[in-house]
């Protein structure tokens, strides 16, 4: 392998195609779907076909299918009580769902800081943040690695707190053994189109609890309301029940079947490369790949992603991600996790004026949105900063893996050189 780094004019380390053989639609996704079309008046069958097997599949009693993983979310706040005066403890390292939908509610999001392996919330910063007004928490299953929910589920019992699992990019993970979602007291799963299980847009959210079922129940699904409650606490709303319309699309439900059907397989073959670069990188100062806790065995694989330390490598970190992108890695250094990782940060969450604005942001009081500025979330800061996205596919070529892993070695190994360039402190004739 060429030495001279690619940034100042040596031959790229990757250089392999990645050559992904899984097909994201296959002729079964083409099979499911136009049986769905075919099927009249009745294609609404195919929600209630994939709540039945995703329950069985994650282990619940119940399963109920939404138009998108934001409403899920939404759903069950809205479940566990979030309103004026009440808090919902969030991470930041996350992505903006699992924490708007406290503000839909009226209830004040409430951050805590993220473990620097796992990249998760922190159960230690959580039991820290709680009060007598915590209605919920949120715990994120980042990229598809469990967060530590021996930990949480101590923190909520005994109490009336709702531990809800975002587990967005999971699905498949495992905590002990159990499907996240069954872990927790509610599981909310995005089948959006880059997720594992993909119905373009949908959602779907589990729970063993007939209440927190009929509260999501009522809120999103008028029309199907009377069939699905299973209690009679809301019975009296009828089939209108709170009057918003959540329902998924049974044309993308129908392709979610097949997805679901497929995810175990696709989830061992990302996990074996994920593994293999793991064990490459472990030899590589300064570049330290998310972990999962003992505990749990990661799923859906939504991205590959490192915590790179610019000081072990002695270069700043833009630096380091340039020279890394002129090597081939397939990142993106103007799109780093600035978008996913900082949420405290974000105006929405700080203090962007809501004044005239209608629905419920318009009367917010100032004090739903506490202060979090910077330097208050310090590990979820950092990981901000740091971490490094890889393209990710299911099945990409041996080589690929290899050169991406000789790509961070030789990048990593040069930081002193890496930083003389981002200090224009170089001699031209070296």
């Amino acid at each position: 392998m060429d030495r001279q780094l690619a940034i100042e004019g040596g031959a790229p380390a990757v250089t392999a195609p990645i050559d992904d053989r899984w097909e994201a639609v296959t002729e079964r996704e083409r099979t499911l779907v136009n049986d769905a079309l075919d099927a009249g008046s009745a294609v609404y069958d195919e929600i209630e076909k994939f709540e039945a097997e995703f329950r069985e599949f994650v282990g619940t009693r119940f399963a109920l299918a939404v138009c998108n993983g934001t409403a899920t979310l939404h759903s069950a706040m809205f479940a566990a009580g979030a309103s004026l005066g009440r808090e919902v403890i969030v991470p930041s390292v996350t992505w903006h769902a699992s924490i708007s939908p406290a503000l839909h509610c009226g209830a004040s999001p409430v951050f805590a800081d993220a473990d620097p392996e796992t990249f998760c919330i922190d159960p230690a910063d959580v039991r820290g943040k709680l009060t007598d007004r915590t209605c919920a928490i949120v715990a994120t299953h980042v990229y598809g690695n469990p967060a530590d929910m021996d930990a949480l589920l101590d923190i909520v019992d005994g109490t009336d707190i709702t531990l809800i699992e975002d587990a967005s990019h999971a699905h498949g993970a495992t905590w002990r053994g159990r499907q996240v979602g069954s872990v927790g007291h509610i599981g909310c799963f995005s089948m959006q189109a880059s997720k594992p299980i993909s119905g373009v847009e949908a959602g779907v959210a589990t729970t063993n609890d007939p209440n927190l079922y009929d509260r999501m129940a009522a809120l999103g699904h008028y029309g199907r309301v009377n069939q699905l409650l299973q209690t009679d606490a809301l019975r009296e709303l009828g089939r209108i029940g709170l009057g918003v319309k959540y329902r998924a699309n049974p044309l993308g439900i129908a392709l979610a079947r097949a997805g679901l059907e497929r995810l175990p397989n696709l989830n061992e073959r990302r996990a074996r490369w994920f593994a293999r670069l793991d064990a490459l990188l472990d030899d590589v100062p300064g570049v330290y790949p998310q972990r999962p806790y003992a505990q749990a065995e990661r799923g859906g694989y939504l991205l590959y992603t490192a915590r790179i330390d610019p000081d072990e490598i002695g270069a700043p970190i833009r630096a380091i991600l340039d020279a890394l992108a002129a090597e081939g890695v397939g990142i993106h250094p103007d799109q780093p996790s600035a978008l996913y990782g900082a949420m405290h940060l974000q105006p929405l969450f700080g203090d962007f004026p809501f004044e005239g604005l209608g629905g419920p942001w318009g009367d917010l009081p100032a004090d739903v949105r506490p202060s979090f500025g910077l330097g208050s979330l310090p590990v979820s800061e950092r990981l901000n900063e740091t971490c490094v996205w890889l393209p990710t596919p299911v099945d990409p070529s041996d080589a690929w893996v290899e050169q991406v892993a000789a790509a961070f070695e030789k990048v990593a190994s040069q930081g002193d050189r890496i930083g003389q360039l981002a200090d224009g402190d170089v001699d031209v004739d070296g």
